[in-house]
């Protein structure tokens, strides 16, 4: 046995010397490839491994000399080590051609001569190595045409020709290799059609094609390479339109490898994952009707070469990340109908020259940043189907220029800084489908000329506005309509019993209004949540009315909130403390507090919460789960407390109060079963646990110190507020009494408040 393996490496030893001759070196970096040392398996670049456990013969399996800028050419004697599986030249120097020889090497899984200066063909030969996983003889100087027979490389994943001087075309033999995942065959002068047999590559992940000399048009095919995640296709002479199949997948990196055409009609590559800015090159086709690239992550300016493609009907780059204005140059393409720039970081005016685009029928400009008002220009699209602008910064009012958008199906303005009125010559959209007006600061009535929106349907949705007046009955005549929503408004009335009969309505939401009196039993099916914050309103599927409510008299049952928010106090009341555990104390600024989250913060107002007390109260601090701290002051609730109307006004206006030495008063609770009134005020950080005083944490410490003499005002107004805070009425000033020691204050003058009451 020692004789056998002495022989086969004493055969092996003689290869790797006769290979090392057809070397040239640059610094002597084979210098242990010597006779003096047989053991081959210790000399740079060679592995070694145990073939036949049988007769422990030991061969090499992995030559690898890559990076040793080695010179010379590739030794056919590679072909006489029968049991190589790696063989790694690249990135070295070597020239001449490939061996044939290397055909030999039956157990080869890569091939690596990639980064040299080899020539002439690539030898037919290779494509008997079944073994092979990877072969790349890019970056050299290789000519001709590429074998067909590496098709028979069934285990073949990457195949990399690049970068060298191939002709001919692609083969059609190529759709048999089904374990490929890189194919790369960029910069050669490979001419002819795509095969349409590239399909067949279900595996296939890159397929670079990129500088070449393809044409014709991309076959249909290639949407069946469902795997495909990046395809470079630039530098080429390709025509007709990309296969819509390519939708399918989700490629990346730059479209600039699909634009060389000059030809193109359509171009789409919408929901992929391309990146890097829209290639200016794209402008370069003048017969483009239709250029859709939404749904990826572009980034920099809309290209204003756009504006040469004076075809162009649709443009769609939604959801993108595309920055800057809307460029000029679109002005000349007068056929554009559909322009959609949803969801991108577009900025500036929304520019007027758009309303001179006469066949624009859709313009969608949502989710951006778009500032100024709707330029009146627009108002002259009389094809326009489309106008969504939601999600903006737009601003001023809605002109009655709006109702000239006579063809108008959809109106978006959702969640701009519109202010005035609703224009009542919204009602002249006859064809009008959606409407879409919510949060904004739209004040004033609704106009009652809503209600010849005969073909309203999808959704009139107005809430989240400042709107007052009553709720107009003409709404009801919508008889298609299928949502409604005025929540969060400022109307006030009854509610339309029509209202309740419109048979097509699915959704119903007039919450958070101050809408007043009886529902009538049509109501009864929609849930309660539809009339909450409603405090005058009663009836199914709310609580059941009493005479207080009926005749639209504040009452107070068990509890009452009140919250103060802006300018307004709205009070919700329930029939039980349960119910009134389940209800919103307040909200503000888009925050929701519960009563039994102040309960749980300072443990149903235990002791150890207590910062300070007084003769009117007492203070704890209350720490939410949301990590917001507050201040909560106690005060004995008596019987009938809050059913004085004086007490509300007051309410009200220290609620309105808006001082820099004031710190805010954010809500107020009385829970009649738990005999607790709750003032819950803004927590000013090392000053409520400061101070002693019962008045003191009310003064904001950081913006001491005061000017002379205001300290004292400030100190004698809250304490005007402190008296109208207590529980006995005769102990509480009057509102004549209250205003005459105001005008003292504003004098510079003392008050007596012994006086008081």
């Amino acid at each position: 046995m020692a004789m056998a393996m002495a022989t086969l490496k004493g055969s092996e030893f003689s290869v790797l010397v006769e290979i090392k001759k057809a070397f040239s070196e640059d610094g002597n970096v084979l210098q242990d490839w010597n006779e003096s040392n047989r053991n081959f398996c210790t000399w740079s670049g060679v592995t070694c491994g145990l073939i036949n456990s049988v007769d422990g013969s030991i061969h090499v399996v992995s030559l690898n000399l890559s990076g040793l800028s080695l010179g010379g050419s590739v030794s056919p004697s590679l072909g006489r080590l029968q049991n190589l599986l790696h063989l790694d030249l690249s990135s070295n120097s070597l020239t001449g051609p490939i061996p044939t020889a290397l055909a030999n090497l039956s157990s080869l899984e890569s091939l690596l001569l990639f980064s040299n200066h080899l020539s002439g063909t690539i030898p037919t030969q290779l494509g008997s190595l079944t073994n092979l996983r990877v072969l790349r003889l890019g970056d050299n100087e290789l000519s001709g045409p590429i074998p067909k027979s590496l098709a028979n490389l069934g285990n073949l994943y990457n195949l990399d020709l690049s970068f060298n001087r191939l002709t001919g075309g692609v083969p059609e033999e190529f759709g048999q290799m089904g374990q490929l995942v890189y194919l790369v065959l960029s910069n050669n002068n490979i001419s002819g059609k795509l095969p349409g047999e590239i399909g067949m590559l279900g595996k296939l992940q890159v397929l670079y094609l990129y500088d070449n000399q393809l044409s014709g048009e991309i076959p249909e095919e290639i949407g069946n390479c469902s795997s495909l995640q990046m395809i470079d296709f630039f530098g080429n002479r390709f025509s007709g339109e990309i296969p819509g199949t390519l939708g399918r997948n989700r490629l990346n990196g730059s479209i600039a490898v699909l634009c060389s055409s000059h030809s193109f009609l359509s171009f789409d590559v919408t929901n992929n994952a391309f990146d890097h800015e829209i290639p200016p090159e794209l402008g370069n086709s003048p017969s483009l009707d239709r250029l859709r690239l939404g749904n990826n992550k572009f980034s920099g300016k809309i290209p204003w070469t756009l504006g040469k493609i004076r075809e162009l009907s649709l443009l769609d780059l939604s959801g993108n990340s595309l920055t800057g204005p809307i460029p000029e140059q679109l002005l000349l393409c007068k056929k554009l109908a559909h322009i959609d720039l949803n969801n991108n970081h577009l900025s500036g005016p929304i520019p007027s020259w758009l309303g001179n685009l006469p066949q624009l029928g859709e313009l969608k400009l949502s989710l951006n940043q778009f500032v100024g008002s709707i330029p009146r220009e627009l108002f002259n699209c009389s094809n326009l189907l489309v106008l969504s602008l939601d999600g903006n910064l737009l601003n001023e009012s809605l002109p009655d220029e709006v109702g000239n958008l006579e063809s108008l199906n959809v109106l978006n303005l959702n969640d701009n800084l519109f202010s005035g009125q609703i224009p009542p010559a919204l009602g002249k959209l006859s064809k009008l489908y959606e409407l879409r007006l919510s949060n904004n600061s739209f004040n004033g009535e609704i106009s009652s000329e809503l209600g010849q929106l005969k073909n309203l349907q999808s959704i009139l949705d107005l809430s989240h506005n400042n709107l007052t007046g009553e709720i107009p009955p003409s709404i009801a005549t919508l008889s298609k309509l299928e949502a409604l929503d005025l929540s969060h408004n400022q109307l006030d009335g009854e509610v339309p019993p029509q209202v309740g009969e419109m048979i097509s309505l699915g959704k119903l939401n007039l919450a958070y209004n101050n809408l007043q009196g009886k529902l009538g039993r049509q109501f009864s099916h929609w849930p309660a949540a539809a009339f909450a914050g409603n405090l005058r309103l009663c009836g199914s599927p709310l609580d059941r009315c009493n005479s207080r409510v009926h005749n639209q008299q504040p009452t107070i049952s068990e509890s009452l909130v009140a919250v103060i928010s802006g300018s307004e106090v709205n009070c919700t009341y329930s029939s039980s403390f349960s119910q009134a555990q389940r209800r919103l104390l307040f909200q503000a600024a888009k925050r929701d507090f519960k009563w039994e989250d102040i309960m749980k913060a300072t443990n149903n107002l235990s002791n150890e919460f207590i910062i300070g007390s007084g003769g009117s109260g007492t203070i704890y601090r209350a720490e939410l789960s949301n990590g917001e701290t507050v201040a909560v002051k106690r005060i004995a609730c008596k019987d009938d407390l809050l059913l004085n109307k004086s007490f509300t006004r007051e309410i009200q206006t220290l609620g309105r109060i808006r001082h820099r030495h004031l710190v805010k008063l954010m809500g107020y609770c009385c829970n009649k079963a738990a005999g607790s009134n709750l003032l819950i005020y803004e927590w000013v950080e090392k000053h409520f646990e400061m101070s002693s005083s019962e008045r003191e944490y009310l003064l904001d410490a950081q913006m001491k110190p005061l000017v002379p003499g205001e300290e004292c005002a400030a100190y004698q107004v809250l304490e005007i507020a402190l008296q109208c805070t207590k529980t006995a009425p005769q102990e509480r000033p009057s509102s004549r009494q209250v205003c005459d020691n105001l005008v003292h204050v504003f004098d510079n003058k003392m008050v007596d408040f012994g006086k008081m009451t």
